[in-house]
């Protein structure tokens, strides 16, 4: 293949200076490489270097040439060389590298090259005509110290040989475990092919190709530049394509990029571009990047002299009011035929998680995830990204909501609010319907809704039994009837035990007291469950089920470990430093306080108790989410059958089930968080010394 080339100069007028044949040859398309030496001097080739051995890796391009090397130099060190040679073969020239007994000879190793050769040719000029022959590719040859590394194996092999030969008795026999691999998913064979581990055993797979190198002078070498040469017989064709059009081809226009929209990232917006788009358009807009946003905020982004009803409307059509703040609607943000990018879930189920979640919020401040999933049953992934779009993690809390509660426009605007309560009213009924979950009635911080509470409260007389029902207290002479009778049964137990008169509250409160109250100023609660109503049914306030829940996630997070009486403990603590009226006074059972414990993501573990100790229910945090969460488990799993561990059996029982090392550092982490340390036995917090 041929063709013409016109070479110009472009003045007033164009001009021919030369006219040359250009010719295209593929002899050697396939085996022409371009080889650099970056660390050896130009006036310095290897050209008269004599080469012992060549040999190449054709599909990486990875190329090694063993060359001589001159020992009669007046530059070369003698007894270097001997002690190079000396390193390698040993003192009997077991390995004979060197045959010499003396550095006789190096290696050049290839490194791909990172310039693409799809742009470079070879090029021969002859008689006019110019003959082009495209690069395979192009390699850097730096010397290499293989050598060295054969130094280091030869001293770990003799000193292996002597620790062998030391230990002649027989070993001990070990238990083997058998396991048999799981099915390798998709996902998991795409990591594991793309893995550094897999790619360098691919490339060591490959067979070296020997190779025989010809010196420049050789008739062989004479033989295959002739290669570089096109082929006469090939037809000649004219180059025809006018000279303003060629360089046209070799240098094109710019095209016209106007029109087109700046790659701008996900969370950016351009400012020029809302300002052409119209009002509903611009709100929805600013919603879809911000996923929450203050009506005050959403103003400063549109045109001054934007009619603020006008923005409430258009703000309506595509937000939810979630703390006097406004969140995307999830149907806005997730369109129907739509998927996860994590589990492939479809935008319904996405949307009805995450109205849920913000729901949630609109109930309190801050939500746990633990909370979400034991209703939503979505993977974590895809709860987490939810979360994240309208709150932010904090520690012994949970998720908070990202922005405060906006009174400004809560207080501006009753009409909007009231519309948006009673949207929620209904989108939480269809919500929970679908989860198949028991419905959650918002408590209106105005005015709270009477509840049909319905506990059956026995007491005895000198007659008989006489059942009351919770339905009747509304009215007043029953619920005299049942304070006067529990009254005077509160006076003999007093009279008897010394504790404190239980007394009901009034009937107009939303939530039934199920624990008792004294005259002491900040109503600490007596926590007795032979005494008290259990405060996990219907009547416990959302208020203080918030609260008594914070508290005890705040406690477990920072202890790990806490038992049912230091709990109490710091329950009590907890009520000296709250304000008279608090909530955590209204009472709190100790069944309510084991199950908040369990709910919060504590454990009770299964302890073997010393001898002569009063047993009691204790609790731990066993998973943080972390990757010793596992180590943790079987923790736990060794407390069963002492309350005394060594760190040495912790590290065993790691070992022995998941076939890994647990490093000392992260095993005497674990301990310190579950243990105190007497001499080299960890103890369990909590349980007493004997």
């Amino acid at each position: 293949m041929s063709y013409q080339v016109f070479l110009f100069s472009i003045k007033v007028q164009c001009s021919i200076r030369l006219k040359v044949d250009v010719l295209l040859s593929k002899s050697l398309a396939e085996n022409l490489y371009l080889f650099q030496y970056p660390v050896r001097p130009g006036f310095m080739p290897y050209d008269e270097v004599r080469h012992l051995s060549a040999r190449i890796k054709p599909k990486q391009q990875k190329v090694e040439m063993e060359l001589s090397v001159n020992t009669r130099s007046p530059n070369y060190a003698i007894s270097k060389g001997e002690q190079v040679a000396l390193n390698v073969d040993g003192p009997q020239g077991v390995g004979n590298y060197y045959q010499s007994g003396m550095m006789d000879k190096q290696v050049l190793a290839s490194e791909p090259s990172v310039i693409s050769t799809s742009r470079y040719a070879v090029g021969v000029l002859k008689d006019g005509e110019l003959h082009l022959t495209p690069l395979h590719g192009c390699v850097q040859l730096h010397p290499s110290f293989n050598y060295l590394d054969k130094a280091d194996n030869r001293e770990k092999d003799t000193a292996d040989a002597g620790e062998s030969s030391q230990d002649e008795g027989e070993e001990e026999a070990k238990p083997v475990m058998v396991r048999f691999g799981r099915p390798e998913s998709d996902e998991a064979k795409a990591r594991r092919l793309a893995s550094y581990e897999y790619l360098n055993k691919k490339q060591e797979e490959e067979n070296w190709v020997t190779c025989r190198y010809n010196q420049i002078q050789d008739e062989k070498a004479e033989q295959e530049r002739l290669l570089l040469y096109a082929n006469s017989g090939n037809e000649m064709t004219e180059f025809c394509t006018p000279p303003q059009e060629y360089l046209k081809q070799l240098m094109p226009e710019m095209k016209n990029v106007e029109e087109e929209k700046p790659a701008l990232p996900n969370n950016v917006l351009a400012m020029n571009q809302l300002k052409t788009m119209p009002l509903s358009d611009q709100v929805k807009a600013l919603l879809i990047n911000a996923k929450v946003i203050k009506f005050s905020q959403l103003m400063t982004f549109l045109p001054r002299g934007t009619d603020e009803d006008a923005a409430i409307r258009s703000l309506q059509q595509v937000a939810m009011m979630v703390q006097g703040c406004w969140v995307v609607k999830s149907e806005v943000l997730y369109p129907k035929d739509s998927f996860s990018a994590h589990s492939g879930v479809s935008a319904e189920v996405l949307s009805r998680v995450r109205d849920y979640v913000m729901w949630k919020f609109t109930q309190n401040r801050y939500v746990t995830r633990k909370e979400i999933s034991s209703v939503v049953r979505m993977q974590s992934e895809d709860l987490k990204d939810i979360l994240e779009q309208m709150s932010k993690m904090k520690v012994h809390h949970g998720w908070e909501f990202v922005c405060g509660f906006d009174e400004d426009f809560v207080d501006r605007n009753p009409e909007v609010v009231n519309r948006q309560n009673k949207l929620w009213e209904l989108k939480i009924q269809q919500i929970t319907k679908s989860f198949k979950a028991a419905k959650e009635t918002p408590v209106s911080p105005e005015k709270s809704k009477r509840r049909r509470t319905i506990s059956r409260s026995r007491t005895k007389s000198g007659s008989g039994m006489s059942d009351l029902s919770d339905t009747d207290i509304a009215d007043g002479k029953v619920k005299t009837e049942r304070q006067r009778r529990q009254s005077g049964a509160g006076d003999r137990q007093r009279r008897k035990s010394g504790h404190a008169m239980e007394v009901d509250p009034p009937a107009a409160e939303n939530h039934v007291s199920n624990g008792p109250t004294d005259n002491t100023t900040n109503g600490a609660a007596v926590l007795s469950p032979s005494t008290q109503t259990d405060n996990t049914n219907n009547t416990t306030s959302v208020e203080l089920r918030t609260e008594l829940t914070n508290f005890i996630q705040e406690k477990l997070y920072s202890r790990y470990v806490l038992t049912l009486s230091d709990l109490k403990k710091l329950y009590q603590m907890k009520l000296a430093q709250c304000a008279p009226g608090h909530v955590l006074a209204s009472g709190v059972t100790d069944h309510l306080l084991q199950k908040t414990v369990i709910e919060v993501g504590g454990s009770q573990l299964q302890v073997q108790w010393p001898p002569s100790s009063q047993e009691e229910p204790i609790f731990a945090l066993l998973k943080t989410g972390d990757k010793l969460d596992q180590a943790r488990a079987m923790l736990s799993e060794l407390l069963k059958k002492s309350h005394k561990i060594k760190s040495s059996a912790l590290r065993k029982r790691y070992e022995d089930e998941t076939g890994e090392v647990l490093n000392e550092s992260d095993c005497k982490r674990i301990l310190k968080d579950y243990c105190v340390t007497k001499g080299s036995v960890w103890h369990l917090k909590g349980i007493p010394e004997t």
